[in-house]
């Protein structure tokens, strides 16, 4: 590595598109003490990428030192290392800011080198060059050289530039090894200042606003697996905005609600959901919930596999590892909702009866209920289809022992 393209802070909006035109995974390597400039130039990169509608997610992947959340102003919350260490759902961790889809570090990890290892990365990168969509990943050299998917290129975060005969350019290289093409180095301008200061963004259209879970599906990528399902690791919108009130009239989920569960799947088609929710129920005796969950974009209804109803995470999480101890769900696959809501039938309702009206009634503990929703705004398309049907259900948290 001896020459490489020069890509000034002044002019990425025109270096920028070109270079990642076609491509599904590009690395944003910091090489600089001055973290919150480089954060900033990956932020600049990341909505140039997205300026024209493409699909673009930024993960922050420098865990070491993750700072991309403070440039939005955006508190620690849950990000890849949660999702990746403690199942929770990307759906969560992803917040919309201006355009680009935002996955911020998260939580604290020891583990470093294997969620870079994570053969999941791999998934993701086939599942954006799929939909021709792009994956930014902020990450470190030395993170780089120990992700499980090789980078489609890189592009160097240096605001001063990189000397390859540098200890930072030994780095760099190393990191690049496995094929990775360096596609430029980003910096402040074509020669070094004596007297830089860490810029501020480029212009925006409209203020920073992040937004959770919101249009999720629109702005990143659906890996979608053998029998029509789609993976946990897909970023899917979970809410349609309802402008009705309805969490007033709702009593509060006490603290023994059984609120968690684990999101197995989510088909295009009703039939496919509830007859994976049944074959669950019936060969391993935990709770098949189905959750109809329609898309902001006006995309079409996905229909959540749900199992089990669990008053803890940490419940949850044991009762996925029995899962797949058993073989009824792939090792890997399933995220930890907390979804405490569910309608409960009237008396006297039958499943064949309920079905026949497209709603995903199942058998639970003894009675029907319908779905599990993270809110009562969640439930919203469900209330329509029963009041289409002509059914009376009630939207109670759900309490006791399934």
């Amino acid at each position: 590595m001896t020459t490489f393209r020069q890509l000034p802070l002044s002019r990425l909006g025109h270096l920028v598109p070109p270079l990642v035109e076609g491509q599904a995974l590009i690395a944003l390597m910091p090489v600089t003490a001055d973290l919150p400039w480089a954060a900033k130039a990956a932020w600049d990169i990341a909505r140039i990428a997205a300026r024209e509608g493409r699909r673009v997610a930024l993960v922050d992947l420098h865990l070491e030192q993750p700072g991309l959340h403070e440039i939005v102003g955006l508190p620690t919350i849950d990000g890849i290392v949660d999702a990746f260490e403690y199942g929770v759902s990307l759906t969560k961790a992803a917040h919309e800011v201006n355009g680009v889809f935002f996955i911020p570090a998260g939580s604290d990890t020891a583990g470093a080198a294997d969620l870079y290892a994570q053969p999941r990365w791999r998934k993701l990168q086939a599942g954006f060059r799929s939909e021709g969509a792009l994956l930014l990943v902020f990450v470190s050299p030395a993170g780089l050289a120990q992700l499980s998917a090789v980078a489609d290129g890189a592009i160097v975060l240096a605001p001063e530039g990189l000397d390859p005969a540098s200890a930072a350019g030994a780095d760099v290289a190393a990191a690049l090894e496995r094929g990775t093409p360096l596609l430029g180095v980003a910096r402040d301008r074509w020669m070094p200042s004596s007297h830089r200061e860490s810029p501020p963004l480029l212009p925006l259209s409209a203020p920073i606003v992040a937004r959770p879970r919101r249009g999720l599906r629109a702005a990143a990528v659906v890996l979608v697996l053998a029998g029509g399902t789609v993976s946990g690791w897909a970023l899917r919108a979970p809410l349609l905005p309802s402008g009705r009130e309805t969490a007033a009239a709702l009593p509060a989920a006490r603290l023994d609600t059984l609120g968690w569960t684990i999101q197995l799947a989510a088909y295009a088609s009703l039939d496919k959901a509830l007859a994976h929710a049944d074959r669950l129920a019936a060969e391993t005796g935990v709770p098949g919930l189905v959750t109809p969950v329609p898309q902001s974009d006006g995309g079409p209804v996905w229909y959540r596999v749900l199992a089990g109803s669990y008053a803890t995470r940490a419940d949850a999480a044991e009762g996925r590892a029995e899962l797949w101890r058993r073989g009824a769900a792939a090792e890997g696959i399933g995220d930890l909702l907390r979804a405490p809501f569910s309608y409960r039938t009237p008396a006297g309702a039958s499943l064949d009866s309920l079905r026949v009206h497209g709603l995903p009634a199942v058998q639970w503990s003894g009675r029907i209920i319908i779905g599990a929703f993270e809110t009562p705004e969640q439930a919203a398309f469900t209330e329509a289809a029963l009041a289409r049907a002509g059914v009376r259900a009630t939207l109670l948290p759900r309490m006791g022992k399934p």
